[in-house]
């Protein structure tokens, strides 16, 4: 039972998914504005005095708490991604979770529990937009009546008559996904919620690092740790809250970009139909037609149909220091402080193309 949930959860979201990603190319709905976010004004006071360290880290804390993620910038966006943390910039199961933890544990009356669960329902309906936090309310009062998978069946099932389906299908489709996989009660949750994110890779058609199997993990537990803090500091916000949470936030940020960094260390996998056939090929125990299927794969992975690049004679090689790495569709892009190397993986190999920066090639011109 432990194996068949979490199998039929995938299997079943990769039909949704499936179906969502034939609707979006014969609609116009990708160009539709996204659900209403809320604005923390007096974020907006405490920016005024801070460094610009800490307006990026305050603009995160924001993003974290509302769903405001537009003024975080490309850079830290693109960590998050890559590890597979998007789903912190979408008030969602994850936040509900893990700020009213605390309170359960204090509040051990099943009755007082219930009344809780119907206390903050109430107060998260009330909001306009916020529909994977609505979902999730109505999942835990559920459960609490009618038990976890019950429960959740039976939300999913009203979200889907009378909720939020219908104005944003792709992050129901999410919360089927992961917290199907959560209340699976497998041993593995680390190895299916990698499998969920190769899932949701294979259609939106990037790239994903195995190292976030262990990465994520680890820093999903640290948030989930954090946030019932990062939660009660946000308001009002005072001096010693301020200071405290960038204090939280700096040391999470550190976290995400050394995962980062260290992501970058094994090629990343570009999951297609193939893999997700040997992942249910091993789970159904079909040991013979999974080793065929991984010797059918093996031949295409990582390639790639364009030609092996050749370098030129006087191609430029960087000589400074390293000062960022930011990941894109095709690999990544190094920024040194005499210029820039775009990376590919082709065919498996790693090719730079370099170019040297602006000031440098001014200096060049004048010698």
């Amino acid at each position: 039972m432990k194996m068949t949930w979490p199998l039929s959860i995938l299997i079943i979201s990769f039909v949704l998914l499936a179906i969502l990603k034939a609707h979006d190319l014969t609609s116009l709905a990708p160009f539709y504005k996204s659900q209403k976010t809320y604005k923390l004004h007096h974020f907006d006071a405490a920016k005024k005095s801070a460094s610009e360290q800490e307006v990026e880290l305050l603009e995160l804390w924001e993003s974290m708490l509302t769903g405001r993620s537009a003024p975080v910038s490309r850079w830290i966006k693109d960590q998050y991604k890559s590890l597979g943390l998007n789903h912190l910039f979408t008030p969602s199961g994850f936040h509900l979770s893990a700020v009213m933890l605390p309170f359960m544990k204090l509040i051990t009356h099943a009755k007082w529990q219930l009344i809780f669960l119907i206390l903050v329902g109430i107060g998260i309906f009330s909001l306009s937009g916020q529909g994977a936090l609505k979902r999730m309310a109505l999942i835990k009062f559920n459960q609490k009546i009618l038990g976890q998978k019950t429960g959740f069946a039976l939300a999913l099932l009203l979200d889907i008559l009378f909720g939020s389906f219908t104005d944003s299908p792709t992050s129901f489709c999410y919360s089927f996904l992961f917290l199907g996989i959560i209340y699976s009660g497998s041993s593995l949750l680390f190895l299916w919620f990698f499998f969920a994110q190769g899932l949701i890779a294979y259609f939106s058609g990037e790239l994903i690092s195995p190292l976030i199997i262990f990465l994520s993990p680890i820093l999903n537990l640290a948030f989930a740790i954090a946030m019932p803090l990062l939660f009660v500091l946000a308001y009002p916000l005072a001096q010693w809250q301020l200071f405290l949470g960038i204090k939280i936030l700096s040391f999470l940020q550190k976290m995400v970009e050394w995962s980062a960094q260290l992501s970058l260390i094994v090629p990343p996998w570009e999951f297609n139909f193939g893999i997700l056939l040997c992942f249910l090929l091993f789970y159904s125990r079909k040991r013979k037609a999974f080793a065929g299927a991984v010797l059918m794969v093996s031949f295409t992975l990582n390639s790639d149909s364009k030609n092996i690049p050749r370098f030129g004679n006087y191609d430029f090689v960087p000589q400074g220091k390293i000062e960022k790495i930011i990941p894109n569709e095709f690999g990544e892009t190094v920024y040194w402080t005499d210029g820039k190397c775009d990376r590919e993986l082709i065919r498996g190999v790693w090719w730079e193309k370099c170019s040297p920066s602006k000031k440098k090639r001014s200096v060049n011109k004048k010698t």
